[in-house]
C-alpha cells in the first residue's frame, strides 16, 4: 500500500478533487472506479470522494508503484519553452500569487487543442522552472481573473489552493477586489458616470448586450475620461460588477465603443493593434490572506497607448 499524508496546504478540498489532480494522467472514471472498488481508503476506511481533507489526514492507494507512477506522468499544460518564458512580465510573486502583466494578443486559457502558448501554460512552465510547480504535483495553479485575447493587464494566478480559494471568493464577492482599466474609446466622452443597467450574452456569437429588461442580471461599470484628443477619449473604467465583455459591451451602448474592438463597433488604430484596453491596477479592498486592505499591483499599459493618435 502507497500513503499519502495531507498536510495543511490541502485542507479543505474535496478527497474526490485531489485525486484528480493527483492522479494527473488518469481519466476521472478510472479515479472514481478506484473509489468504488475500493482502492483507495480515507484514514483507513472505506472513500466516498466527498470528504473534506484535513491536515495530518492520510491516503492509502492499494496500487502498484509502477501503476501509481503511470497515472501521475506531467502535466501537458506545461510550456518549457524558454521563449515564451521569457516574456513573462512578473509584476509580483510570492509563496501564494504570481501576478503578471499579460500582453495583448494571447488567451488567458488554452481554447485549442494543443494550444500551449497562452498565458496559464506560460505561467505554469515558470513556475515549473523555479520549482513552484512540480511535476507531479498534487495541485495545480490556476488563474484568479482572465482578460479577453486582446486585452492587456493585470492577470493574478493562485499558486496554492488555499490562495486560490480566498482570491476567487473575494473576486467573486461585489466590493471585494477593485478593478481599473484605462481605455481609449471612440468619440469625445467628458466627465464621469456610473453606468447601471442589465446584461445578456448570445453564447452561439459570443456577443454581450446590454439591456433595459430586469429580468437579465445588473450590470454596473464606472467610467471617468481623462483626456479627449481628435474626437478619441482616454477614459479610466472601473467595473464594479464582472461579466464577460462587461466593459467592450457597456462603452459600446453609450455610443463610445473601445478603439480596435470591431465586435462592439469600434474603428481599427492606426497600428492595428486590436482593442486599446488595459488593467492596470487591482486593490484588495478587504484583508485577503496574509494581504491588509490597500493592498495593490500597477501594471504600465502598452507603449502604444501613449502613441496613438486620440
Amino acid at each position: 500500500m502507497h500513503e499519502v499524508n495531507i498536510t495543511a496546504s490541502d485542507a479543505s478540498r474535496r478527497l474526490d478533487k485531489y485525486l484528480l489532480a493527483y492522479f494527473c494522467n488518469a481519466p476521472q472514471s478510472l479515479v472514481y472506479k478506484l473509489l468504488r472498488k475500493k482502492r483507495i481508503k480515507f484514514n483507513g476506511k472505506k472513500a466516498t470522494g466527498s470528504e473534506l481533507l484535513a491536515n495530518g489526514d492520510v491516503i492509502g492507494m492499494y496500487l502498484s508503484q509502477d501503476t501509481i507512477a503511470d497515472l501521475r506522468k506531467p502535466s501537458s499544460q506545461i510550456n518549457h519553452d524558454d521563449k515564451w518564458l521569457r516574456l513573462l512580465d512578473i509584476i509580483f510573486e510570492d509563496d501564494n500569487l504570481l501576478i503578471v502583466n499579460k500582453p495583448t494578443g494571447i488567451p488567458s486559457h488554452g481554447g485549442m487543442k494543443g494550444n500551449k502558448t497562452h498565458l496559464l501554460a506560460r505561467m505554469l512552465g515558470y513556475l515549473h522552472s523555479s520549482g513552484s510547480y512540480p511535476a507531479n504535483a498534487t495541485f495545480t495553479p490556476a488563474l484568479c481573473n482572465r482578460l479577453d485575447v486582446n486585452t492587456s493587464g493585470l492577470v493574478i494566478c493562485g499558486k496554492n489552493y488555499q490562495a486560490l480559494r480566498a482570491v476567487n471568493a473575494a473576486f467573486a464577492s461585489e466590493g471585494s477586489i477593485e478593478k481599473t482599466y484605462i481605455a481609449v474609446v471612440e468619440g469625445e466622452l467628458h466627465g464621469s458616470k456610473t453606468l447601471e443597467n442589465h446584461y445578456h450574452k448570445n453564447t452561439n456569437t459570443n456577443k454581450a448586450y446590454i439591456t433595459e429588461n430586469p429580468e437579465y442580471p445588473k450590470v454596473i461599470t464606472a467610467y471617468k475620461s481623462l483626456s479627449i484628443t481628435s474626437n478619441r477619449s482616454l477614459v479610466q473604467i472601473n467595473p464594479i460588477t464582472g461579466r464577460s465583455h462587461q466593459i467592450r459591451a457597456h462603452m459600446a451602448s453609450i455610443g463610445h465603443p473601445l478603439v480596435g474592438d470591431k465586435k462592439y463597433g469600434g474603428k481599427p488604430d492606426r497600428e492595428k493593434i486590436g482593442q486599446l484596453l488595459h488593467c492596470n491596477q487591482i486593490t484588495f479592498k478587504i484583508p485577503i490572506l496574509d494581504y491588509p486592505i490597500g493592498t495593490t499591483w500597477i501594471a504600465e499599459p502598452p507603449n502604444w497607448f501613449g502613441k496613438i493618435n486620440i
